[in-house]
């Protein structure tokens, strides 16, 4: 048996959607010493829903000698609301080198409302070459310091297939000053470029702006098909919002069971109807 075995069977089991067999295969994974092991059984966790077990999973590997764990702990610690776990493994992992997680760093000091540093660290990490940051940048501007014109100016610079999450960002900006011709265009491109969630963001511009709600939805599923993080979340508020409960309950739930905690959030409101 090789050192990946049991945790490409806990993969395989989580892909056909059967994931109290992964979290059982990778917890035996995990003792074997496989070296993915815990990184695959925290995702397992995650799409069974237990966030928490996931981040003590984590904190284990990490305290064995795993420092390459450190960013993901942070994103996990901050998808369950630990927020001072999150921002000290995000630290830890900066401070260990890895540059990937500034601007993981800056979208949590962004979700806690602290915008200034967050824009202090994404603009850092647009310097270091991040491909997200910059398109990350645009949306705090835009939508958080609500500040479209700035915006523009930062999302004009940083434009160009590089930074395919600026084509999207910049296009939503546009949106925002009533440029929608030039918006449509840029949200084509980033189509074309394979730009983060596209298809979701693309969505949201055909129900806000262009009130199309037909050619949204085929977005929304669009970024179903191409597996787009949070593609369930988004659907889901999608179709709540045209009163389709019980589509969106199935579409959030099977969202959670892949660990989209949105989608978790969603439900509850939901529940508690």
């Amino acid at each position: 048996m090789s050192d990946h075995d049991l945790t490409r069977r806990g993969v395989e089991l989580r892909h056909e959607d059967r994931h109290e067999e992964a979290v059982r295969a990778l917890r035996k994974a995990v003792a074997a010493g496989e070296p993915d092991a815990p990184k695959e059984l925290a995702y397992a966790l995650m799409g069974s829903a237990r966030p928490r077990e996931a981040v003590k999973v984590l904190k284990r590997a990490i305290k064995a000698g795993r420092a390459d764990l450190y960013g993901l702990l942070g994103s996990v610690a901050a998808e369950c609301g630990q927020a001072r776990i999150a921002e000290k493994a995000y630290r830890d992992a900066i401070e260990k080198g890895d540059v990937e997680a500034l601007n993981d760093y800056a979208v949590f000091l962004q979700d806690e409302e602290r915008f200034e540093e967050a824009r202090e660290v994404l603009q850092r990490s647009a310097d270091l070459g991040d491909i997200l940051a910059p398109g990350n940048l645009v949306v705090l501007y835009s939508e958080d310091l609500d500040d479209p014109a700035t915006a523009a100016e930062v999302g004009e610079r940083y434009l160009g297939p590089g930074n395919p999450g600026v084509y999207a960002a910049l296009a939503a900006t546009y949106a925002r000053l009533g440029r929608l011709g030039e918006a449509e265009s840029l949200f084509r491109q980033a189509i074309e470029l394979h730009a983060p969630r596209i298809h979701q963001r693309y969505a949201r511009f055909l129900w806000r702006y262009r009130e199309n709600l037909k050619a949204a939805e085929e977005e929304f599923w669009e970024g179903f098909d191409q597996d787009e993080e949070g593609w369930s979340s988004a659907l889901g508020e999608f179709l709540l919002s045209q009163g389709r409960v019980d589509e969106a309950r199935a579409v959030l739930e099977r969202g959670l069971a892949w660990g989209d905690l949105a989608a978790r959030h969603l439900l509850d409101d939901l529940n508690r109807r």
